[in-house]
This record gives structure tokens, C-alpha cells and sequence, in this order.
């Protein structure tokens, strides 16, 4: 488990980190944001599916399946001779690593539920060597051997998790899962919520297509960006009528859970508003140490690694302190709060603060990752066993499409005001020390493209020139993520609110465990007849 885990964490580092880099190779195009954005959005469309899937059928051959798509995917980017290959292959690694990610519900339902936080803390540290680790490891290959190593070494990981799983892992399968209600594969996939996936799938796509089309392949105020927007949300709204009133035997996503308010639902909301704050940094942080603060290509990896990697630093030492600080509600209030704290303090930083900015970004990433563990600690001990795999993936989904919807918005904000206030300070640097005004553009573009060789074959350059084009350069971009970061204050304020309304899980951290590991050809024992059931749920 923690092998995939850490393919599916590579498989959106490592790219991530280089999305510059390939664009710059294969390109350049104006859509290369895509090889980001769809990875995660194929991520917050499977989590839930795949989790859903293993709480019905079994979470072994669903999550050896996950592994091997995703090998699919890193040989489709790795090999990729286009950008829109790369964003394909992105998007299939999206879709595997979804399933991967289910590996916190598997873990946590094989351990007491007291030890559910560090179980899940110790799946996140997993991803270690990509959060930590991944942008260095991102930008020694790209320079050393060549970008595709960013998909080169997921694929050796999902490799590796693919046979670790088939060898050792056994959980119950379809067949004890259902011991008590009999109920046979194909009558499963007959009352399998087939509408309902439609319609989450469409909704899903149509929406984050919208949002991200907005403010750069198509202004705001566009027919495609609007209807968009509007099909996509009035789909998933039809999608939650559906669950809630069709009267179905197995919904995909059971209402019963968002019965509890304060334990799931309002969890759920705050979630995703830290992941608007998480996954969108995890692309911009890098990008932004590479724009502004260093072109180094090893010191650019170490420094663009803070957020990440403090992220599972400080998961997982909270998650071992929970159960004894207790008041899991106030640390989720304050945690949120010194979260939206740091991130909003990185609008001060300036091309000149470089120390200062790795210094609040570690302070964010420690922020960030106590907020995770709280968030998913709350949910998977309030979530019923039968529904854990499913409760764990509407984390993930909510927390992924938070990043999503936040990196195209973020994107669209900087694309905008880099655009604005460019031009303008990189005329107002250069055209005074003697720049023909014919070359300006050409200029501007070879600054874009990161090429030494294009700036120096720009007519009318001189050391001087290409100075101060780089500070202004650098200026401009720094006022862009200005921009994003004040607007992300906005939304950890929401979600310190949704927190106020969550409860405490001090009285769920008992010694109960909800199934056991067994050795191939070992099964459960058959119930007696006179046990009561419940049609439709599994055996735990």
C-alpha cells in the first residue's frame, strides 16, 4: 500500500515540478497547465468511485487494477512526443492513482480504531520521498536525463505496489463480504448505481472543464466557460436527488453518511477548501521558486519541496499526539486558521526574500498537514465500516477537486495579472538602456521560454538589457502570486468556519477492528442462520 501510494504521489510531483520543462520541449502550448490539472481531475473522480467499488466487491483486485493503470499511464507520458500525450497520460496516471489512493481505507480497517489517524498519517509519510523529496528528484532528472524520468519512476513504483499486493495482500473477499446477505457478484453489478455514476462522472468533467476553461482559453464572461459551469453543477445537483430519492440498493454514495452533519458533512466541506489550499501550491510553489526566486535547476528542487514536505511532516506527528491532546474540534478551528495565516503571508514576499519565503512555506506545509489528518481522522472514525471505502474516497474527491477547481482559478489569476503588468515593467526596464522597440516582444518570449541561446539572439541585447529584463521579469510574476495567495485567504476563512460546526472523536478512538488479513485459501466462518441482516451489507 505504501509503495502505490507513493507511485501515485510521484506520478503528480514529479510532473508537476516539470511541467515548465515540458511544455518548453514539447511545446510550447498554452494548454500545458493540463498536464497538472488533469491529473487531478481524474483524481477526484476516482477516489470515491474506486472506494466505492471496494466496499462492494473486494478492495484486492481493485486496488492491483488501480496499480496497473497506472503503469499504463506513466509509459503514455513517458513517452510522450506531444504535450497533449503528456496530459493524456497524466490523466490516465490520475484515474490509477485515484485508486492508490484508497489505500488509507484499506489500512485503517485492518488496525484498532484508535490507531486509525497513524494509520493513516503513516500512508501519507509514505509520500515522503515525493513530497519531500519529489521536486529536487523532479529537477536532477530533467537536467541530469530527461523530464520523462518524472514518469519513468512512478512506474517502477506501481510496478513494485502491483506485485506486493497480489503477493501479500488478502483481505475479505466478495464472497465474505457478503456471507451474511448471500448476495452473488451479478447481483451486485445489476444493482449497481449505474445513473448515479453518470451522472457523477458528467457532472464532474463538464464542471472542472468550465472552471478551468475561465480566464485562459476562454474569458469568464464566455457561452463556453458559463454553460459550462452551469450543465456541470446542475448535473451533480441532480446527481444528489438521485441518490436521495431513487430508492436504490446500493447507491454510490450512500446518503446516510451526510446524515451526520457535524462528524461527515461539514469534514467534508472544510476538506475541501484545505485541498484549494494543498494541491493548487503543490504546482505553484515549485513554479514559482523556478520564475522568481532561482534557476538552478537543484536548488529549485529543494526549495520548491517546503510545502509538500512539511505537509506529511506534520501529519504525521500529529496524528500520533491526537488521541491524547483530544478536542479535536478546536485543533481543526485553529489548525485551519494558522494555515490561511501562512499562506496569506506569502503575498509579502518579494524576488529579494527568498529566505523569508522558504521559511513560511515550511510553516504552511506543517499548517496544511494538521489539518489533513484531522479532517480524514474525523471522517474515517465517524464513517460506518461498510461505507469506509467510500467514506475515504469523497475525502479524496473533495479535497482533490478543491485543488482542482483552485489551481485553474489560481492559474487564470496569474495568467491574467502576469499579463497585465509584463509588458509594462519589462518595456519600462529595458527600452531606457537601449532595446530597439522591435525587439521587445521577442524578447518578452525568449524570457518565457527560459532558453539563454533565444535571449542572446534577440537584436539589440546587452548584459545590461538582459538584467533588468530578468528583474522585471521576475517582479511582474511576483505580483501575480501576490494575487493568488491573498485570494486563498479567502478561502481558508471558510473553512475555519465549516470547522466550528464539526465534533469531537475523542469517544470513537476505541480497540475495535473491523476486519482481519487472512492467508489465501483460509475464508470466514460462515454465520448462523439466526444472526440477523441487513440486505446489501457487507460482512465486516
Amino acid at each position: 500500500m505504501i509503495v502505490q501510494y507513493e507511485g501515485a504521489f510521484f506520478s503528480l510531483t514529479l510532473v508537476g515540478a516539470n511541467i515548465t520543462t515540458i511544455n518548453r520541449t514539447l511545446g510550447p502550448k498554452p494548454y500545458y497547465a493540463w498536464m497538472a490539472i488533469s491529473w487531478t481531475l481524474a483524481n477526484a473522480i476516482l477516489f470515491t468511485i474506486a472506494g466505492r467499488l471496494g466496499d462492494l466487491f473486494g478492495r484486492r483486485n481493485i486496488m492491483i487494477f488501480g496499480n496497473l493503470l497506472a503503469i499504463v499511464g506513466t509509459i503514455v507520458g513517458g513517452t510522450a512526443k506531444s504535450t497533449g500525450i503528456v496530459i493524456v497520460g497524466s490523466s490516465i496516471c490520475g484515474v490509477g492513482g485515484g485508486i492508490q489512493q484508497t489505500a488509507p481505507a484499506a489500512l485503517s480497517e485492518i488496525v484498532p480504531k484508535r490507531l486509525r489517524p497513524q494509520a493513516s498519517a503513516a500512508v501519507a509519510a509514505s509520500g515522503i520521498l515525493g513530497g519531500f523529496f519529489g521536486a529536487p528528484i523532479a529537477f536532477h532528472v530533467a537536467s541530469k536525463l530527461s523530464w520523462r524520468w518524472s514518469f519513468y519512476i512512478p512506474l517502477i513504483c506501481d510496478g513494485v505496489g502491483a506485485l506486493l499486493l497480489f503477493l501479500f495482500y488478502f483481505p475479505p473477499t466478495f464472497e465474505e463480504k457478503h456471507l451474511r446477505d448471500h448476495r452473488s457478484k451479478w447481483q451486485e453489478i445489476k444493482s449497481f448505481d449505474y445513473v448515479g455514476l453518470l451522472l457523477y462522472i458528467g457532472g464532474m468533467v463538464i464542471l472542472l472543464l468550465g472552471i478551468n476553461w475561465g480566464g485562459t482559453s476562454h474569458p469568464w464572461k464566455s457561452a463556453h466557460v458559463i454553460v459550462t459551469i452551469i450543465v456541470g453543477a446542475l448535473t451533480l445537483i441532480a446527481f444528489g436527488f438521485w441518490e436521495v430519492y431513487a430508492n436504490l440498493v446500493e447507491p454510490l454514495v450512500p446518503y446516510k453518511l451526510f446524515k451526520n452533519v457535524r462528524g461527515f458533512t461539514m469534514v467534508l466541506v472544510a476538506v475541501f477548501v484545505s485541498g484549494m489550499l494543498l494541491y493548487s501550491l503543490s504546482s505553484l510553489w515549485p513554479t514559482e521558486v523556478q520564475v522568481v526566486y532561482t534557476s538552478d535547476p537543484n536548488k529549485a528542487g529543494w526549495e520548491g519541496s517546503t510545502i509538500l514536505g512539511a505537509t506529511i511532516f506534520g501529519s504525521l506527528g500529529l496524528s500520533f499526539f491526537l488521541q491524547k491532546i483530544g478536542h479535536a474540534r478546536i485543533l481543526y478551528v485553529l489548525s485551519i486558521g494558522a494555515q490561511t495565516a501562512f499562506i496569506g503571508s506569502m503575498a509579502a514576499m518579494t524576488p529579494t526574500t527568498n529566505t523569508a519565503a522558504i521559511v513560511v512555506s515550511l510553516f504552511a506545509g506543517f499548517t496544511i498537514g494538521f489539518v489533513q489528518i484531522i479532517g480524514i481522522s474525523m471522517v474515517i472514525l465517524n464513517a460506518p465500516d461498510e461505507d469506509l471505502g467510500v467514506a475515504v474516497g469523497l475525502v479524496g474527491t473533495f479535497r482533490t477537486l478543491g485543488g482542482a477547481i483552485a489551481t485553474g482559478i489560481y492559474n487564470a489569476i496569474l495568467a491574467n495579472r502576469v499579463g497585465d503588468v509584463l509588458p509594462k515593467r519589462f518595456a519600462a526596464a529595458v527600452l531606457p538602456l537601449g532595446l530597439p522597440i522591435t525587439s521587445l516582444e521577442s524578447l518578452i518570449k525568449a524570457f518565457a521560454s527560459g532558453s539563454q541561446a533565444a535571449m542572446l539572439a534577440v537584436p539589440g541585447v546587452s548584459p545590461e538589457i538582459l538584467e533588468a529584463g530578468a528583474q522585471a521579469y521576475k517582479s511582474s510574476y511576483a505580483s501575480g502570486f501576490r494575487l493568488v495567495y491573498l485570494v486563498a485567504i479567502a478561502f481558508g476563512a471558510v473553512g475555519s468556519i465549516c470547522a466550528l460546526f464539526t465534533n469531537d472523536i475523542d469517544k470513537l478512538m476505541t480497540n475495535e477492528v473491523a476486519v482481519k488479513l487472512h492467508k489465501p485459501g483460509i475464508h470466514l466462518q460462515q454465520p448462523s442462520d439466526n444472526e440477523s441482516v441487513q440486505p446489501g451489507k457487507a460482512e465486516r
